[in-house]
């Protein structure tokens, strides 16, 4: 992954190696439910996915990384994000509810951060049940 694209801007940061993990959640209905029978009724509404990713800094691009905290942590319902997904990607909305990173000291008069954790959580459904 290239950097993180967010509200339409693309932020040139690093995604940790081995850090991004894609969760799903199958989303039911106010029908679900188990029935006088037992059985149990799942009135499925669809799928939403979650992305949970580690970044630092791009040391050519530090800016970058101080302008992408200040989008994540501001106080907004949702962000547009693109993320992968199979073989492509995916573009949804997601809520933030908190991050937290890492300071690594001060060299040469610049602060240095890392292991900024970010979860992204769906706010809809990305995919309808059919």
């Amino acid at each position: 992954m290239d950097g993180i694209t967010m509200d339409g801007t693309h932020y040139r940061v690093r995604i940790i190696f081995d850090s991004l993990k894609r969760s799903f959640e199958l989303l039911s209905g106010p029908n679900a439910g188990n029935m006088l029978t037992g059985r149990k009724e799942r009135d499925l509404l669809g799928t939403g996915y979650s992305y949970q990713l580690e970044v630092a800094p791009d040391p050519r691009f530090p800016g970058d990384y101080d302008a992408f905290y200040q989008a994540i942590s501001s106080p907004v319902d949702s962000h547009t994000i693109i993320m992968p997904y199979g073989q492509s990607t995916i573009q949804f909305n997601a809520a933030v509810k908190s991050g937290q990173d890492l300071y690594h000291g001060q060299i040469g008069g610049i602060n240095r951060w890392r292991k900024l954790t970010v979860k992204y959580e769906f706010i809809e459904p990305q995919r309808e049940a059919v």
